[in-house]
C-alpha cells in the first residue's frame, strides 16, 4: 500500500490515540446517522460484481475503477486498491482513523465496515480539514457518503448505514486522485 507523505517533516502529530475532542461541525456517535435513503448496491455497477468476504486483487486506478474476478471487488478510488482495505467489521473491531499520526496520511487508510457502523477520525481537522470524495471530484464514489465536511474540532464520527464506496480526503494535503491525505470507508453489501 503506498500512503503519500509517509516521510514529510512538519506533519501534525494530531491528539494522542486515548485523547478526546469534538467537532462543532461533524457529528457525535448519535447525531451522525445518514439520512440517505438509496435502497441501490452500491456495487450494482456495469460488472455486476457479486460481494464475498475474499479479497481479490486488481489493477491500480485511482479513478473509480473496479478489481475484478472471484471474490469482493471494491471500487479503486482514493489510492485503495481491494488488498489495502483494513477489515473492521467485526462487532468488536476499533474503527478509528487517524489522521496524520504517521506523516501525512490517515491511518487506516483503506476501511471495510458493516453496515450501520460508526467510524471516528481523530486528529486535528482545523490542520486537516476532512472532506468527502476526492481532491478531484467531491461527489467520487458511492452516492448518499455520509461524511460531511468538518474543519473544526480533534475528533468527528460518522455512521455509514447503507453499502457503499466512500472516499474521503485533506481539503489540504490531498492532491488528487488519492494522492496525499485521501482514503476509503467501505461498507459491505449483501453477503
Amino acid at each position: 500500500m503506498a500512503a503519500c507523505g509517509d516521510d514529510e517533516p512538519g506533519e501534525d502529530p494530531g491528539p494522542s490515540p486515548g485523547s478526546t475532542g469534538s467537532s462543532s461541525e461533524g457529528s457525535s456517535s448519535s447525531s451522525s446517522t445518514s439520512s440517505a435513503s438509496s435502497s441501490t448496491d452500491a456495487m450494482d455497477d456495469s460488472t455486476g460484481a457479486d460481494t464475498t468476504d475474499d479479497a481479490t486483487v486488481g489493477a491500480s486506478s485511482d479513478s473509480g475503477s473496479e478489481s475484478s474476478g472471484g471474490g469482493l471487488a471494491i471500487p479503486e478510488w482514493n489510492g485503495c486498491t481491494t488488498v489495502d482495505y483494513d477489515d473492521r467489521s467485526a462487532d468488536d473491531a476499533d474503527r478509528t482513523i487517524a489522521i496524520a499520526q504517521q506523516g501525512l496520511t490517515y491511518t487506516p487508510k483503506c476501511m471495510i465496515v458493516a453496515p450501520g457502523q460508526t467510524v471516528r477520525w481523530e486528529g486535528s481537522l482545523s490542520a486537516h480539514p476532512l472532506a468527502s470524495g476526492n481532491a478531484n471530484d467531491g461527489a467520487a464514489g458511492s452516492p448518499d457518503n455520509p461524511i460531511v465536511a468538518t474543519s473544526t474540532g480533534s475528533s468527528v464520527e460518522f455512521t455509514f448505514p447503507d453499502a457503499g464506496t466512500f472516499p474521503y480526503y485533506c481539503e489540504l494535503h490531498s492532491f488528487g486522485d488519492g494522492e496525499g491525505m485521501a482514503g476509503v470507508v467501505h461498507v459491505l453489501g449483501p453477503q
